[in-house]
């Protein structure tokens, strides 16, 4: 099991009877814990193993020294002289970085007031990536300073594992409430607010499925859900792998054992799942089609909705070919019926079949040819596809 990081950001704090402000934390109506820094009653919380720390050379370093065990006056002193006179740097927190424990590391960087300003923050963040290691599991504290960090704590999270390609896990996004502790007893509760990030997740893999008619997304996060057994997970995988290969007898069968899920997705536990459930239903009610040769065009036109083109095309011929043998009564199943109802569509010139076989197969084989131009090729999908949609439809 990896380490669990807390990300956390320092302000300025507030002087009150010659110290800086304590606030009582409490997470999930456990103990209480009594600190300056929600960081410190997250590292008890949460048994954190590293914890690292963004501030500004105005954060209040000198307290965080004292509050994490520092007991040497000279070295508080020597803090608090520097954050006062603003000269402070980064290799002056390393005793900071000591008290803190372990590989835990205290991170300087601007106040943000411009652009410039805002990217040297950002690549501050993305510093921060280089000590995270796969299996880890963060934490982000977005309680304290300015409020780009938590936009820059999300952003990197998602540079993370889109760019970086990193393995780690989020944990937790925490917030203390420090402005409903006067109502609450003196004690500050702290928030997760993960079900955000969680919502964001789920949206994007929603977006790939609608727009790109990409599952895996959508597959990765149904895994996750403990209220799915595993057959049930295991329909929505094998849906995606068969979506990637068009296999559209799988993908038949698929709708099938989904139809019978539904209801499971609608009345879902997870509020995230019953808010996308609608896209996922709709989905599978229109490609809840009996008749094959249908069933396979509405693939192939679902397919150009999410500009995959070139599946469009595979699906498409294979949609044209199923309907001839269907004409003709033959198993349209059966590898010598096909070919025979190729070769009729062929030499009877069924619109749009030869266009878009000669192209579907200057695709599928990489070779050269004069039908290969590709912005052509799209642009003329719609019509091929209504043609095609009037043979299919032709009794």
């Amino acid at each position: 099991m990896g380490r669990k990081i807390l990300i956390s950001s320092l302000g300025t704090g507030q002087k009150k009877d010659g110290g800086y402000r304590k606030a009582k934390y409490q997470l999930d109506n456990k103990n209480i814990v009594e600190t300056t820094f929600i960081s410190k009653a997250l590292k008890e919380f949460l048994k954190i193993d590293d914890i690292f720390l963004v501030g500004t050379n105005g954060s209040i370093w000198d307290s965080c020294y004292r509050e994490f065990g520092g007991k040497d006056e000279d070295i508080e002193l020597e803090l608090l002289d520097k954050i006062d006179k603003k000269t402070l740097i980064e290799n002056d927190l390393m005793i900071v970085n000591q008290q803190m424990g372990n590989n835990s590391k205290c991170f300087l960087i601007d106040y943000g007031l411009n652009e410039d300003e805002l990217w040297s923050n950002f690549y501050k963040y993305i510093q921060i990536l280089d000590y995270i290691k796969d299996g880890d599991i963060v934490y982000l504290d977005i309680s304290h300073a300015f409020r780009s960090l938590a936009l820059m704590s999300f952003l990197m999270v998602q540079f993370g594992f889109g760019v970086k390609n990193k393995k780690f896990t989020i944990g937790g996004i925490y917030y203390g409430m420090l402005e409903v502790a006067d109502e609450n007893k003196g004690v500050t509760p702290i928030v997760d607010l993960k079900i955000f990030y969680d919502l964001m997740e789920w949206i994007k893999a929603i977006d790939a499925f609608k727009n790109y008619g990409h599952a895996d997304l959508l597959v990765k996060l149904f895994e996750k859900e403990s209220d799915l057994d595993h057959q049930e997970k295991e329909i929505f995988n094998m849906f995606d792998l068969n979506l990637s290969l068009a296999n559209m007898s799988a993908l038949q069968k698929f709708i099938e054992n989904a139809k019978r899920i539904l209801p499971i997705l609608e009345q879902h536990n997870n509020p995230i799942i019953k808010l996308i459930s609608p896209d996922i239903v709709a989905f599978v009610k229109r490609m809840d089609v009996k008749q094959q040769s249908k069933f396979q065009f509405e693939l192939a036109s679902w397919f150009y909705e999410n500009k995959n083109y070139a599946l469009t095309y595979t699906v498409l011929v294979e949609a044209m070919v199923t309907k001839e043998c269907e004409i003709k009564s033959l198993d349209s199943t059966n590898k010598e019926h096909r070919e025979a109802s190729k070769k009729d569509l062929w030499n009877n010139k069924t619109k749009p079949y030869k266009k878009i076989v000669g192209i579907r197969n200057d695709i599928a084989h990489q070779r050269k040819s004069d039908n290969i131009n590709t912005k052509k090729n799209v642009s003329d999908l719609e019509t091929y596809l209504l043609e095609a949609k009037q043979f299919i439809n032709s009794n």
